[in-house]
């Protein structure tokens, strides 16, 4: 069985989508058998996902990470246990000993507020997650209102604004779709195959 780590610095990265390091641990009657290093020159995510499914990980344990990029490894039969924090060592032992999922390695205070933020990717995501006590669309007040900020804003210029021009492109079947204002590609399943779609 192998079991893939993402990491950075000799600890679980932070944000898996932006990751460009992963340790490939292969194990037999829970024991190391091998380790190996893969390493992802600015990949696009489908690239990404589709060498970690070439590679036979079965696993994949990483930090934080987006929901289309999620969907994608989920879809490739790979198996994702997120929201992963601690030295990469330590991490590895607790997976060996079947002690990963105890909590004891969670990454703090962030994951319910991501979850309500599943259009979030790469750095904006990560900024997020460094940000953790601030509430993405929130003033600077002591208030708790819900109302978007000009984090939040989705009309044009803002950072979730799309290109109304484009082309959706799926990454196992070639199809082409239109790009869709403001639906970003990873977003979209091709109607043809069912596989997240990336941008053209």
């Amino acid at each position: 069985m192998k079991t893939g780590f993402a990491y950075w610095e000799n600890r679980i990265a932070p944000v898996f989508d932006i990751a460009r390091q992963i340790r490939v641990v292969e194990t037999e009657s829970g024991r190391i058998v091998a380790e190996t290093e893969e390493f992802f020159a600015n990949d696009l995510p489908a690239k990404k996902v589709f060498r970690i499914a070439g590679l036979g990980v079965s696993t994949l344990v990483c930090g934080a990470i987006s929901r289309p990029l999620h969907t994608m490894v989920m879809a490739s039969g790979i198996r994702v246990i997120s929201f992963v924090a601690g030295d990469l060592r330590k991490v590895i032992k607790a997976w060996l000993d079947g002690n990963l999922e105890s909590g004891k390695f969670a990454m703090p205070g962030c994951c319910r507020r991501y979850a309500a933020q599943p259009e979030m990717t790469g750095t904006k995501l990560e900024e997020h997650l460094m940000n953790g006590s601030k509430r993405v669309g929130m003033g600077q007040g002591g208030g708790g209102g819900q109302g978007r900020g000009r984090q939040g804003q989705r009309g044009p210029g803002g950072p979730f604004a799309g290109n109304a021009t484009g082309t959706c492109l799926c990454p196992k079947c070639g199809n082409r779709e239109p790009h869709e204002r403001g639906v970003p590609c990873l977003q979209k399943l091709c109607p043809k195959c069912g596989t997240a779609m990336t941008r053209e």
